[in-house]
């Protein structure tokens, strides 16, 4: 199983930039990422196409966010993240040459340009190209495709909800086909920003969480604390960021999910009316 087409920018209202850091600050809220993304675009984008200038410019970018430290600090937040376009709803590397029109000045960031030339995600070999393909269809903005198509363990966990609520398989093709059911997949994917109760716990890269070190660690449920038996749901609920402290909270989340699911499958088996 693997992605056969480009994540990173694969068109049609999806872009992504999680690699370069976009998500990964505690408040990585629409926006504030917006904001920040606005701004390093008009820092960058009345520049001359000089590695000094743009080395300089990255620097005072840097220093100014000190205040604000990455969530994983192995994870690199690179300043040339920005706007791709004049509505700003693509995001991608302002030094990209396809973006410069010929200048590389991606080694005035953070990583090396021959790093992000190779670099591909986790999600290009766990998921397949009808799942990516989905993701795409189902979260055409920047904000929520990059949250979504690089937490597989949500894709993969809301597809296997359904297919356990269908008793069947289900091809990610059939959901895209219909605008109805593209619709509610999209809404329970944008549970990845919009799922109530979750504090400041809301996850960016799916189970994990930044241990003492600031390292990935997995989270589980402690279902003896809580009184609980495995369900389902429990691992979506830990995808969107779920930290229950009681029985009720966990009851609250699954049912939120669930609810969504069987929103999904209800647009999915429903026959269409026909035009007259």
């Amino acid at each position: 199983m693997s992605v056969s087409f480009h994540l990173c920018q694969p068109g049609r209202g999806a872009s992504c930039g999680a690699c370069c850091g976009l998500y990964n600050f505690r408040d990585h809220s629409r926006a504030t990422l917006t904001e920040r993304l606005a701004t390093q675009t008009d820092t960058f984008r009345p520049l001359p196409q000089e590695p000094e200038a743009w080395r300089s410019a990255a620097r005072g970018l840097l220093e100014a966010r000190q205040a604000t430290p990455p969530l994983f600090p192995a994870v690199r937040v690179c300043p040339l993240l920005g706007f791709l376009d004049a509505e700003r709803t693509r995001v991608g590397c302002l030094g990209h040459p396809k973006v410069t029109g010929g200048a590389d000045l991606r080694d005035c960031g953070v990583y090396r340009a021959d790093i992000c030339e190779t670099f591909t995600c986790p999600s290009f070999t766990w998921l397949s190209d009808a799942q990516a393909r989905l993701v795409q269809a189902a979260c055409a903005d920047w904000y929520l495709y990059g949250l979504v198509i690089t937490d597989v363990e949500l894709v993969r966990g809301c597809l296997r909800l359904l297919e356990w609520e269908l008793a069947g398989p289900v091809d990610p093709e059939a959901l895209i086909a219909r605008p109805a059911t593209l619709e509610a997949v999209r809404q329970l994917f944008a549970l990845k920003e919009t799922a109530p109760g979750r504090g400041s716990h809301a996850a960016v890269f799916g189970r994990f969480t930044p241990d003492t070190e600031g390292e990935p660690v997995s989270r589980n449920l402690d279902y003896a604390a809580l009184g609980a038996r495995a369900s389902p749901e429990d691992e979506v609920v830990l995808c969107l960021g779920y930290v229950p402290q009681r029985l009720e909270e966990l009851t609250a989340a699954r049912e939120l999910v669930r609810s969504h699911v069987h929103a999904v499958a209800r647009a999915l088996t429903v026959r269409p009316i026909p035009s007259p």
